[in-house]
């Protein structure tokens, strides 16, 4: 049985040789480890080597190596994300595996040669692992036939950052005082992402828990309603309104102590904003947002999520009270279906 990822490379690059699919392996299963010595001696050399190429906005972001890590390509990178990007790098520089998993790379190998769906003859095969494994199983260049053919610009990186990456793609596309809006179920990571992204961009962020209902607000009837234990009707006149004037603005704060309004948050509107949380996406707002992300993720990790985050006792009533209201209004309303990306997060 081939392997997909081996196949997809074998299309992808027919003219590789012997020497590129020992790099692509060692990589796949050693990390990147080889590639960094002096973190600024390897951010310079970064940046000198992503201007002396040309970019292309079109090209592959990422080719992935396992279900782990890939190579993010240079030609497809925002220059001013380069910084960010390049920390990214460092946080994905391990050792993944061993030399020995290695060796149990090439024993595949073999056999996908005499299955016929590697392009390797098995007598040169086994005699370049031969003298490889001789000399150590070191890190190795590409061939100058690859380099001819593909030119390779590329680092390696966690796929965990490689979601955000296409999120940062879309956002750098943006117009002026675009909505950026963040739905999803609980412990999914919309306040992480949101975070992350005001680390980038330095965007202000609304939360919509400050528009969950006061006490007196919670009627029998408000409760029943399908998305209705969210204040929509202030998060419209206070936010909204405001926004699509252009304009800064105040927003009156709930506080789930007092559970009623305890202060107010200052929004300074000069580019972009990111709202983010559940309800984010209430149909009461209509297309408020420019463009919009949900992230989902499993029933059993939400649940450990949500006890890391919130403890044994909230735990319980997510999963009584505030996941099942989540989930009708997301089904009624059709939400996920209506946002422009969508992220099965198990990462973020």
């Amino acid at each position: 049985m081939n392997n997909p990822l081996w196949s997809k490379y074998f299309q992808e690059y027919p003219f590789s040789t012997i020497q590129d699919f020992i790099k692509y392996l060692y990589q796949s299963t050693l990390g990147s480890a080889h590639f960094i010595t002096d973190p600024s001696e390897n951010f310079e050399a970064f940046i000198n080597e992503y201007h002396s190429i040309d970019h292309d906005d079109q090209h592959v972001l990422y080719e992935p190596l396992n279900e782990d890590f890939g190579r993010i390509h240079l030609e497809a990178l925002n220059e001013q994300h380069l910084k960010i990007i390049h920390q990214w790098i460092l946080k994905s520089v391990s050792v993944t595996s061993s030399k020995d998993s290695l060796i149990q790379c090439f024993n595949k190998v073999e056999k996908g040669i005499l299955e016929g769906w590697i392009p390797f003859s098995l007598e040169s095969w086994q005699t370049e692992i031969k003298n490889y494994q001789q000399n150590g199983c070191p890190a190795v260049s590409h061939s100058q036939i690859f380099k001819q053919h593909y030119h390779p610009h590329y680092r390696i990186i966690k796929k965990e950052y490689i979601p955000l990456m296409h999120i940062m793609q879309q956002i750098d596309e943006l117009p002026p005082y675009s909505i950026i809006a963040i739905e999803g179920q609980s412990g999914s990571g919309k306040s992480s992402l949101a975070n992350m992204l005001h680390e980038i961009y330095n965007y202000p962020i609304i939360h919509m828990d400050d528009f969950f209902l006061q006490k007196h607000q919670r009627t029998l009837e408000r409760l029943n309603e399908v998305g209705g234990n969210i204040d929509y009707e202030r998060f419209y006149q206070e936010v909204i309104t405001p926004i699509n004037q252009h304009q800064s603005f105040d927003y009156s704060i709930f506080d789930c102590q007092s559970m009623s309004i305890q202060g107010q948050r200052h929004i300074h509107f000069d580019s972009q904003i990111i709202v983010e949380g559940s309800y984010s996406l209430h149909p009461f707002f209509q297309d408020y947002a420019s463009f919009s992300i949900f992230l989902s993720l499993p029933f059993e990790l939400q649940k450990q999520r949500i006890k890391k985050r919130n403890g044994d006792k909230m735990l319980e009533r997510f999963i009584h009270e505030w996941i099942p209201k989540e989930n009708q209004y997301f089904q009624y309303f059709d939400i996920e279906k209506k946002a422009d990306m969508i992220i099965k997060n198990d990462s973020l």
